[in-house]
């Protein structure tokens, strides 16, 4: 195990994004946001993006996992790969400081398993020392990355991709753990402490949060939504 990876384990860490549709986007605001999850307690961040890793990576030496997230407005269907989906994204984020490289590891129509060992072959030969987070959907795709032997830690990132969420998936947690041996990120949909917990007592080894913390605009939504649904 790297000792990046050690340094994750039983951590949890606060994912640091904003979309161009939103007030927050912007490496200086990042910046704050990544500060303020520090000053919380946080002991590591997740960011997309170089130019945010760069700025929030000046606020010290702690974990970073980043991501490259690469958006095309034309595409919306479910075999359109976002995170890090080439050696040249990959490449990007690593060279901008993070220490865990988040990659897309979903075995999907248009690449299969073949292309997506290729790909990581690339990296790790080009960074033998980076440790890969396999942002995974299903079981298969946990499974898959652990026999390539190149990837570090398996995430839930993606549980959401082919079926509707309102909680963290707790039992692809438990079906990870259950079938692979590499330490499981759990992320996605946590929203209450009593998901946290679920998570946690399911076997996850680090818990990732993102739109609970960092999104301002979802987490109010959702109270005034609340608000309109009680006094309907």
């Amino acid at each position: 195990m790297k000792q990046i990876v050690k340094k994750l384990m039983g951590k949890l860490i606060v994912s640091c994004q904003a979309y161009e549709d939103t007030p927050l986007y912007g490496a200086e605001n990042m910046k704050i946001m990544a500060q303020s999850a520090l000053l919380g307690g946080a002991e590591a961040i997740r960011s997309c993006w170089p130019q945010d890793i760069k700025a929030i990576r000046s606020l010290g030496d702690f974990p970073i996992i980043g991501l490259n997230k690469i958006i095309d407005p034309n595409r919306i269907d479910n075999d359109y790969i976002i995170i890090t989906p080439t050696f040249e994204s990959a490449a990007e984020v690593i060279e901008a400081g993070c220490d865990v490289l988040a990659l897309d590891c979903t075995i999907r129509k248009y690449r299969g398993k073949e292309e997506l060992k290729q790909l990581l072959v690339q990296i790790t030969t080009a960074y033998p020392n980076i440790a890969i987070m396999a942002d995974c959907a299903c079981l298969e795709d946990a499974i898959y990355a652990q026999e390539t032997g190149m990837v570090d830690i398996i995430s839930t990132t993606l549980s959401a991709l082919y079926k509707e969420l309102t909680s963290p998936d707790v039992q692809l947690v438990k079906d990870i753990k259950q079938h692979c041996s590499l330490p499981v990120n759990a992320e996605g949909s946590i929203w209450e402490l009593s998901d946290l917990k679920d998570v946690i007592d399911a076997g996850a080894d680090m818990v990732c949060i993102g739109s609970a913390i960092t999104r301002p605009h979802l987490i109010a939504e959702r109270f005034i939504n609340y608000n309109k649904k009680l006094r309907a």
